[in-house]
C-alpha cells in the first residue's frame, strides 16, 4: 500500500513538473494597435538617383508600456531564435534567391531580407524609452533614454484631420530635426511611431521639413495582441552617437569595409564614394556630427 502511496504522489508531481514546463511564458497584452507609414527617401550609391522608399511599422500599446517595430523584422528575428525556425529561414533564404537569379525577381528577396532592424519599448513608468537599431556592418546595438529629451510645443490653434480623428499639431527639435507632429486627443494614449511621446494623445503624423522622413497613421484597431521581448539577442549595449557615426561610416565604406572583411567586392555601386549631394541625406538624428 506504501509502495503504492510513494508511486502515485511522485506520477502527480512530474505531471505537474511536465505541466509546469510546457506552461508559455505570460506576455503583456497591448490595448491598441496602430499601424504607420515610415517613409524615408536615400541616395542610392551607384547612380545617384534618389529613392523613396516606405516600411510598414506596428505600435503594440497598454497604459505603462508600448513596442513600435517592423513586424517582417519581428518576424525574421524569431524564426533566428530557435533551430527550427534558422533552418525554414534558410530555407525561405535559398528560395527567395533562386526565384531572383532565375526571373529577377526582387519581390523574392523583399521578404527575407531586413528592412529595418529598428525596434523602440517604452516603459511609462520609468518614463524611459529603450531604442534598438544596426550600428555598422553586422553590428546592432541599443540603448536607453528618458522621454524629456522630446520638448514639445503646442499649437492649440493648428488642426487636421486623420483617420477621422481631429487632430492638434506640435512641434520639437529633437536631436538635429525639426519635427511637426498632429496628435489626437480623442485617443488618451500618450504616445506615437518611434521614440515619439508625452503629448495629451496619439501621435497620429509626424514630419521634418526636408521631406526626408515621415510617420503616417495607417490604421488604428483595439487589440489584445501579447507584446512579445526582442527576441534577437545580438544588440550589445552602446551609446547612441556611436552607433549612428557606426551607421553613417559603414553606409559611406560599406564596399571597403565588406572586401577587408570577406574578401569580395559589394558591386552594383557601392564601391562609389559619398558625395556632398549624397551627405544630405541623412538618419532620422543629425547631431552625430
Amino acid at each position: 500500500m506504501l509502495n503504492r502511496l510513494i508511486i502515485l504522489l511522485g506520477t502527480v508531481l512530474l505531471l505537474s513538473i511536465g505541466s509546469f514546463a510546457k506552461k508559455k511564458p505570460d506576455y503583456p497584452q497591448s490595448e491598441i494597435k496602430v499601424e504607420y507609414n515610415y517613409h524615408y527617401k536615400f541616395m542610392r550609391k551607384g547612380d545617384g538617383a534618389t529613392v523613396d522608399k516606405n516600411t510598414p511599422f506596428i505600435l503594440l500599446a497598454n497604459r505603462s508600456q508600448s513596442k513600435f517595430y517592423c513586424p517582417s523584422t519581428e518576424f525574421k528575428d524569431s524564426l533566428e531564435s530557435t533551430p527550427s525556425g534558422r533552418a525554414k529561414a534558410n530555407r525561405m533564404f535559398d528560395a527567395a534567391v533562386a526565384a531572383y537569379v532565375q526571373n529577377r525577381d526582387r519581390s523574392a528577396m523583399d521578404g527575407v531580407v531586413y528592412h529595418s532592424r529598428l525596434y523602440v519599448l517604452k516603459d511609462f513608468a520609468k518614463s524611459i524609452s529603450t531604442i534598438y537599431d544596426e550600428a555598422g556592418m553586422g553590428e546592432c546595438g541599443y540603448y536607453d533614454e528618458p522621454f524629456s529629451e522630446i520638448d514639445w510645443v503646442i499649437v492649440e490653434d493648428s488642426t487636421k484631420t486623420i483617420l477621422d480623428y481631429q487632430s492638434i499639431m506640435a512641434n520639437a527639435d529633437y536631436h538635429g530635426r525639426k519635427w511637426t507632429v498632429w496628435f489626437t486627443p480623442e485617443i488618451p494614449v500618450q504616445d506615437g511611431p518611434w521614440k515619439f511621446c508625452g503629448l495629451p494623445g496619439l501621435v497620429m503624423e509626424a514630419r521634418e521639413p526636408s521631406g526626408q522622413h515621415s510617420f503616417i497613421a495607417t490604421g488604428i484597431e483595439a487589440s489584445s495582441q501579447p507584446i512579445f521581448p526582442i527576441f534577437n539577442t545580438e544588440y550589445e549595449k552602446m551609446d547612441r552617437i556611436d552607433m549612428l557615426r557606426a551607421a553613417r561610416h559603414y553606409r559611406e565604406n560599406s564596399n571597403a569595409m565588406f572586401k577587408a572583411a570577406t574578401g569580395a567586392e559589394l558591386g552594383g555601386g557601392f564601391d562609389a564614394p559619398a558625395t556632398e549631394e549624397s551627405r544630405k541625406y541623412d538618419y532620422l538624428e543629425t547631431d552625430y556630427h
